[in-house]
């Protein structure tokens, strides 16, 4: 029998010596403790210098775990629960991590009698781990932090940021021109001086700074300040370590970079959106000629946005017809009829009105002026044909962009719609808007020559605003001149813009064309401009703009005779 209790106990034994696992009995009623040969090894102590016992056992653990691992184990003594945990010790002049178990027994009256478990270094199944651990979050050729770990990080320091009250800028940083060296000299020599800016980044930066490699030669930076002025001075830094001669064993290299930057709170509190601002900061950066530094404009590119937004919302109201035309009646001065309207566009966006004005800028230089300006040629013809089958004269008028005057197109366009519809060209009139834009003033007379064929005649819009009006009038084949409204409102106040509209009327005289006054708001001042000649007044003195349908209930009820009697008791 004792010769198998020998034999059983020296497999146990080897099998620990084999395994590297350690076993160890506390009696709690001695106070003594038993290690295995394996323990003294794993602690690298021999068993005739050290006598273990529970005070020793915690002293060699490390320090930050030295707590963590005495509430372990006596929390598990009190519950009576197995307990199986991770934690380093120090084993001479290096530290250890030991994965342990354990279990206490209890004598009759439920008092702890012993616990007994088991301890085995995992120093390299641990090392294995954290090494993939840093794979898995930095970037295997320089080291730095990769593109998840930032994310972490700039999340980490907003958090601190909000609470503290203190500046982070976000960097985006692409060498310029590092294509020519990758291609010329070969990758691993591009390698190689992407190791070179890695490590001048983490020189140029404090503790709390973070630089990361996300991919190719782009770098990205995290910076602190107590202010911009902080933020600005370590960019300042941080391009100053990049830039300069790199000297390899193939030759010396002059590296400069781009570097886009935005500084929260001035931006957004989004990681994603604050990296996404730095990277089109650093594109501007380098769209102004490299080796420079661009602050991404918040303000800017909030307003950039809304006019994407705007656009997107004003295809979708051409597309669904939410666009509505009002109709300003035109009123002829000698004698008080009615001389057609001009189509206004409005929309109401959101249940709010959106000025004409907001519409024309947002969409100038893309293809929806074209399509805007044939939404509302379309619909001026349809409620031409309308009026005109209700017994209502024109002509109708409505503006045109100046680059619609440029679309050879046009009159083809027109004439199209012209077949389509009961009416001739002779009712529709087009107002040229903002003909200081107009570019190419041979062909679009060209093109306007060709709707002229078509019966359509054109009027020059704000006449006497800047020189372009007068500089290009002949330059176009124009029928009516319409004077601005700021001349007309002080007509009968101010000395210059009487003569103004008097020297107006007389170049429209000259060549044959008729004048529309616009802003008419009194009955003095449409009698004043009759008595000067002017053909045509419009304004809110006369009608307001109004729907298709209260154009036609209005025009059924005009009196000219009961016009021409105001505009005579006004004088």
């Amino acid at each position: 029998m004792s010769d198998a209790l020998t034999i059983s106990e020296r497999r146990r034994r080897e099998s620990q010596r084999l395994s590297g696992v350690g076993f160890w009995e506390l009696n709690h009623k001695k106070g003594t403790l038993y290690w295995s040969e394996e323990i003294f090894a794993i602690y690298e102590l021999q068993p005739d210098v050290l006598e273990p016992n529970y005070e020793v056992f915690v002293s060699l653990i490390f320090d930050d775990d030295r707590e963590f691992v005495d509430a372990a184990y006596k929390a598990s003594v009190e519950s009576g629960n197995e307990y199986d945990i991770r934690y380093r010790i120090k084993a001479g002049s290096a530290a250890k991590w030991i994965e342990a178990r354990g279990v206490t027994y209890y004598d009759s009256e439920g008092n702890p009698e012993r616990s007994i478990g088991t301890a085995q270094d995992i120093s390299e199944i641990m090392d294995a781990q954290q090494a993939l651990e840093h794979l898995a979050l930095h970037d295997a050729l320089t080291g730095l932090p990769n593109r998840k770990l930032f994310s972490d990080r700039i999340s980490a320091a907003l958090s601190l940021a909000k609470r503290h009250g203190f500046f982070l800028g976000v960097l985006f940083i692409d060498l310029d021109n590092f294509k020519r060296i990758n291609d010329r000299q070969g990758h691993s020599l591009g390698d190689e001086v992407l190791v070179c800016v890695a490590r001048h980044l983490e020189h140029s930066i404090r503790a709390e700074d973070t630089f990361a490699r996300i991919g190719g030669d782009e770098f990205v930076g995290l910076l602190t300040g107590e202010n911009e002025q902080d933020i600005q001075e370590g960019v300042q830094r941080v391009k100053k370590s990049i830039e300069g001669n790199y000297s390899t064993e193939f030759g010396s290299f002059a590296i400069t970079a781009s570097i886009g930057v935005t500084i929260y709170p001035h931006d957004s509190d989004e990681p994603d959106e604050l990296l996404r601002h730095a990277d089109h900061a650093m594109y501007e950066a380098k769209e102004s000629g490299k080796s420079r530094i661009c602050y991404f404009d918040a303000k800017r590119h909030q307003s950039n946005r809304s006019r994407n937004q705007l656009l997107i919302d004003i295809e979708k109201a051409i597309e669904n017809d939410e666009f509505i035309l009002h109709f300003q009646p035109r009123i002829c001065l000698r004698d008080g009829s009615l001389s057609g309207a001009e189509a206004l566009l409005r929309w109401f966006r959101d249940d709010n009105p959106t000025p004409p004005i907001e519409v024309i800028s947002a969409i100038r230089g893309t293809s929806l002026e074209w399509k805007l300006d044939a939404w509302v040629m379309k619909q001026v013809l349809a409620q031409v044909s309308r009026f005109r089958a209700l017994g209502l004269e024109g002509p109708f008028s409505l503006n045109v962009l100046p680059s619609t005057f440029e679309d050879r197109d046009l009159p083809s366009f027109l004439r199209k719609l012209l077949d389509e519809t009961p009416i001739s060209g002779e009712n529709l009139e087009i107002e040229v808007l903002e003909i200081s834009s107009i570019r190419d003033f041979k062909l679009a007379s060209e093109i306007m020559g060709l709707c002229k064929e078509l019966g359509i005649r054109f009027s020059l819009d704000d006449f006497g605003t800047g020189y372009a009006s007068l500089t290009y009038f002949h330059s176009l084949p124009v029928d009516k001149l319409k004077i601005d409204q700021r001349f007309i409102r002080t007509l009968l106040s101010d000395v210059g813009s009487l003569a103004l509209v008097k020297s107006i009327l007389a170049i429209s005289e000259a060549n044959n064309c008729f004048v529309v006054a616009e802003g008419v708001e009194t009955y003095s001042i449409a009698s004043a401009l009759k008595h000067l000649g002017c053909d045509y007044g419009q304004g809110f003195g006369l009608a307001k703009p109004m729907s298709a349908d209260d154009y036609i209930a209005w025009a059924n009820e005009w009196d000219a005779q009961a016009f021409i009697d105001l505009m005579g008791a006004s004088d």
